[in-house]
């Protein structure tokens, strides 16, 4: 996905990273879920000049029995069913960027199994006797700071070190300047972006990712135009501020229950995860 870097604050973090990229240190992005660290991990990829692939590694799609044959490859004969020899992630990377999506939800055992090959680059395949060597860049991302997160037992605590750099992807309610834009850039001319003022002042708890999901259902319902993405209470029935996460929160519940309580729909719907969906829930 392209990059839009309207507002000043995305400005400024496409030159830090920039940086990072071209000095090819290990870094960790953190944020919200929907905030874009995706984009901007290939961002980065793309900023370093290497030549090999982007190669995303989801956490959900890691198998802890199987981790090792995944990063590592194996050979021939290895373990029963490996009827051929079959390169890992760390050989795919080779020369290019190996990107660990939500290294705060793999496995703590298969975090230990892999720490060695992600900080020197060296492994056996499964099978094997003789050391392979990959040059990678290597990204990783969390939705929680690197140090909170080994604190409370989600990143093994070798992680702190591993990563000399950790920048934070601040949410889209934080970077007002890139709403319209991006709104404009997701519609690509199929729908006028009307009531602009509501679409930048609306909190966006999903993100880049709910933006995306509103105007797409919004053209998918064959209006010409967007229309607001309005709160389901009033501002004016309260004297006092809300607070974010707890406007957040009560949205959310009303949301679920225009669902019947069906979670998947509801997170479907905002344009997150159902895990995140049950952490705003639970607070």
């Amino acid at each position: 996905m392209k990059i839009i870097a309207e507002d000043i604050l995305t400005k400024k973090l496409l030159h830090e990273i920039r940086k990072y990229a071209s000095l090819g240190v290990k870094v960790y992005l953190w944020g919200e879920s929907g905030a874009g660290k995706d984009t901007f991990a290939l961002y980065i990829h793309e900023a370093s000049g290497r030549k090999g692939a982007f190669l995303k590694v989801g956490a959900y799609s890691i198998s802890p029995a199987l981790a090792e044959s995944q990063f590592f490859g194996h050979l021939e004969g290895a373990f029963s069913g490996a009827e051929k020899a079959r390169e890992g992630f760390l050989e795919r990377a080779n020369e290019g960027t190996l990107y660990l999506d939500l290294l705060d939800s793999l496995p703590m055992d298969v975090q230990i199994k892999i720490f060695d090959a992600l900080e020197t680059g060296r492994f056996i395949p499964l099978g094997g006797t003789e050391e392979r060597n990959s040059s990678f860049l290597l990204v990783a991302s969390g939705q929680l700071p690197l140090e909170e997160a080994a604190s409370r037992g989600k990143i093994h605590p070798k992680f702190v070190h591993l990563f000399p750099v950790c920048v934070r992807i601040p949410p889209l309610r934080e970077r007002k300047g890139d709403i319209i834009p991006l709104a404009e850039y997701f519609a690509m001319g199929r729908i006028k972006i009307s009531r602009r003022k509501a679409l930048v002042s609306y909190p966006w708890p999903g993100n880049v990712r709910q933006l995306r999901n509103f105007i797409e259902r919004e053209i998918s319902l064959g209006k010409k135009e967007t229309g607001e993405p309005a709160m389901d209470f009033s501002w004016e029935s309260s004297p006092d501020v809300i607070p974010l996460r707890e406007m957040e929160r009560i949205y959310v519940r009303k949301v679920l229950e225009r669902f019947g309580g069906n979670k998947t729909r509801a997170a479907k719907a905002l344009g997150i995860t159902r895990k995140t969906l049950r952490r705003i829930l639970k607070g």
